[in-house]
């Protein structure tokens, strides 16, 4: 049995969880709320926009010099060289600042092109196009900024606080635009509902790594050595973020000129269901980036970690994903309407699968950065995006949509594929052991669930409550027959009473 010092450290990686899961289940319910809400308050054509814009504020210049504070002062404070840690938020921030300000000032100078030449919006929609590529540069420089405290917070564990402010931004934009749309609001208002938001999350995300960061100070006199250190770490992380940026910048763009701005809306919409299956995973492996920088000289311990945060994820993954392959039209039929959904739901499959591959792999990824070799991440992803833009001017014609969907699968395919090398390299080897048997379990109790979600669908008319009794009653099944086959382990079942027993907060 584990002593009581690694025992609490579970207990605390629990609750972290938790709060990581927390920011991910706040705006996805409110998410499907307001989807519909806004899109049929918008219209087809201004959602494009409207999606096309977002994606811009997520995908262009927002680049996660932050993840160096994180994996610098988790690894500081556990080495004891508190010392360092006011240098490297300063270089951080400095970098930040500096790229937050670029961004307002290429965006002001190309916006004109990009919506008319890039994009090649419509002539009577350029205008407001253009103020809403203005209103994004400002929301970017908020969110560059964030992530310098936000980023200060993960470090020390403190996702208490960080999802409380996640949450807040994330509920705040969506209710407020849920609200601004209901009022008959357009495209721009609720653009700079997003920019007022971010705003203040960003002050809230300053006064609180203020207080919960002992060592938190910024000068204006650090070595230059430490910018090399956080630019040298950075590349890596950087160097895949440009290449996923530039890629989703052209598919939204080759989407808009090839098939139109409603035909973005029928690519956008389930692809941001399909990003939840990501995001869900994300919001709870949040935790594994600054634990594997502090584990990095502990190779037993991180594979410990390793296999049992997978094994997790596979436990949650391919229910999910087995469920939106039954249930995709009918959902879509339910939350928007049977037109939509015939438009829709084989995108919806093709996204939750490339999502779900990617959630599984997420363990690995954060693994490798946290361990200091975000370079692997961006070589992997470079081959991925290569097969991604092939495939896409190739498969657009013929297939629209659904052609462009599957070539960003079999790119990253790719990268689930990498998983099985980063065991190899960093454990010794492949831990076929692993995923034979995890495969078997989880084949046998998926194969299960499926049987019974298919019946109810099949045999009982089409409603919410048939469909929740579906995805509900598959659920129980595939959890039982997990249960009983052994995939949770004795100490896992421990741990689990252990915690369920304990409900003190989070300490710092």
């Amino acid at each position: 049995m584990e002593n009581t010092g690694q025992s609490q450290t579970s207990k605390s990686i629990f609750r972290n969880v938790l709060y990581g899961l927390s920011t991910w289940i706040l705006p996805l319910v409110l998410s499907f709320v307001s989807t519909p809400i806004i899109l049929r308050s918008l219209g087809d054509k201004d959602y494009g926009i409207y999606a096309l814009v977002l994606g811009f504020i997520a995908y262009s210049f927002n680049l996660s010099f932050g993840r160096a504070i994180t994996k610098y002062v988790a690894e500081y404070r556990a080495n004891g060289e508190n010392e360092k840690i006011r240098d490297i938020i300063s270089a951080t921030l400095f970098i930040n600042v500096s790229v937050g300000i670029t961004v307002i000032l290429l965006v002001f100078a190309a916006a004109d092109y990009l919506v008319a030449d890039v994009f090649q919006i419509a002539a009577e929609d350029q205008s407001k196009t253009v103020f809403a590529l203005h209103i994004a540069s400002l929301t970017l420089f908020f969110l560059i900024l964030n992530q310098v405290f936000n980023s200060i917070l993960q470090g020390i564990h403190r996702f208490d606080v960080f999802s409380k402010i996640t949450n807040f931004n994330s509920v705040g934009i969506i209710a407020g635009n849920i609200f601004l749309a209901l009022n008959g609001y357009g495209l721009l208002i609720l653009l700079s509902w997003n920019l007022l938001i971010t705003f203040t999350s960003c002050t809230f995300f300053i006064i609180s790594a203020k207080r919960c960061l002992p060592e938190f100070g910024i000068t204006f006199r650090f070595p230059k050595t430490t910018i090399v250190t956080v630019l040298k770490f950075s590349a890596g992380v950087i160097g895949q973020q440009i290449i996923s940026n530039l890629f989703i910048l052209f598919e939204r763009g080759w989407i808009t000129r090839k098939l139109g701005t409603e035909n973005l809306t029928y690519y956008v919409v389930p692809m941001m269901l399909a990003i939840s299956i990501h995001s869900f995973i994300s919001s709870i492996v949040i935790v594994v980036f600054p634990l594997a920088s502090e584990l990095k000289d502990q190779p037993d311990r991180l594979l410990r970690l390793y296999s049992k945060a997978t094994k997790v994820v596979c436990f949650l993954v391919v229910f999910i994903e087995t469920s939106v392959i039954i249930h995709s039209r009918d959902f879509l039929t339910l939350w928007m309407n049977a037109e939509f959904a015939e438009k829709t739901h084989l995108i919806l499959i093709i996204h939750a699968t490339t999502f779900s591959l990617l959630a599984v792999q997420t363990i690995a990824w954060q693994m490798t950065e946290g361990l200091g070799f975000p370079q692997f991440n961006t070589f992997t992803f470079t081959i991925c995006t290569l097969i991604n833009v092939i495939l896409v001017l190739i498969l657009t014609d013929n297939y629209g949509n659904a052609g462009i969907a599957f070539a960003r699968l079999a790119g990253f395919a790719v990268v689930f594929l990498s998983l099985f090398y980063i065991e190899k390299w960093f454990f010794g080897q492949i831990q076929l052991k692993f995923w034979f048997r995890l495969s078997a379990l989880l084949g046998a109790a998926i194969a299960l669930s499926a049987i019974f979600q298919e019946f109810i669908a099949h045999y009982f008319p089409l409603s919410w409550s048939s469909f929740f009794i579906s995805v509900g009653g598959g659920g129980i099944i595939y959890c039982l027959t997990l249960f009983v086959s052994g995939y949770i382990t004795a100490d896992e079942k421990m741990l689990v009473r252990n915690l369920l027993k304990r409900s003190s907060p989070v300490s710092g």
